[in-house]
């Protein structure tokens, strides 16, 4: 649990690099003047000068801000995590609860406190290295994701899609995961180790207690 907690906040915390990168993958001047041009079928140039000229065309507005674009993307994805914070922060407790009952339990399979630490730090053990191998995966499968993603969206949305627009959301989607996913798996390096260390440490208890 407190995994998912760390990560949500580190993408809380990596927002200002969301922004910037979206800045320079997908709302710069560049990439927006030239799906404009795409459409109209005009010169890149063109549509800048255009837009230069008379800002109230239409679809000029993100061309002459996008910044307030950004900004604007960047607040919608904070509204769209913010409600599963507190979602995880009530169920911070329980997983606790549940953390007590699984020792507890494992404490009545075997009536031996040592063999349970044992059994609980063996898992955990597992469990990181299991998650530190999903997470580093992450930016691997992440091009088949967004792919999956727009096909499910629409069956042909890729051909309606601007040149480059994929790759960069990718991107962008990579630049805003990469320090909160490092630091995460730091997490899990430690855990596993931590919980290693401690398996053995228990095991030979363990293993002292049933020679007595």
């Amino acid at each position: 649990m407190q995994d998912c907690y760390s990560l949500q906040d580190g993408l809380l915390e990596n927002l200002p690099v969301l922004k910037s990168s979206l800045q320079e993958n997908l709302v710069n001047e560049d990439f927006i003047a030239e799906q404009i041009a795409a459409q109209s079928g005009i010169a890149v140039e063109q549509v800048k000068e255009i837009c230069r000229k008379d800002p109230a065309q239409e679809g000029c507005e993100p061309l002459n801000n996008p910044n307030l674009m950004a900004t604007s993307l960047v607040e919608e994805i904070t509204n769209k995590i913010n409600p599963y914070a507190q979602l995880i922060n009530k169920l911070k407790l329980l997983m606790i609860f549940l953390f007590v009952l699984s020792l507890v339990f494992y404490f009545l399979g075997t009536m031996e406190i040592y063999a349970a630490l044992f059994k609980i730090s063996i898992n955990t053990a597992i469990s990181a290295v299991f998650g530190y191998i999903a997470f580093s995966s992450l930016s691997t499968l992440l091009p088949g994701i967004v792919d999956q993603a727009f096909n499910i969206a629409a069956a042909d949305i890729s051909q309606k899609l601007p040149i480059g627009f994929k790759e960069n959301i990718i991107k962008v989607v990579n630049a805003w995961l990469e320090v909160p996913i490092s630091n995460l798996n730091k997490l899990f390096i430690y855990l596993a180790a931590i919980s290693l260390l401690t398996s053995i440490l228990f095991y030979i208890l363990k293993r002292k207690k049933a020679k007595r």
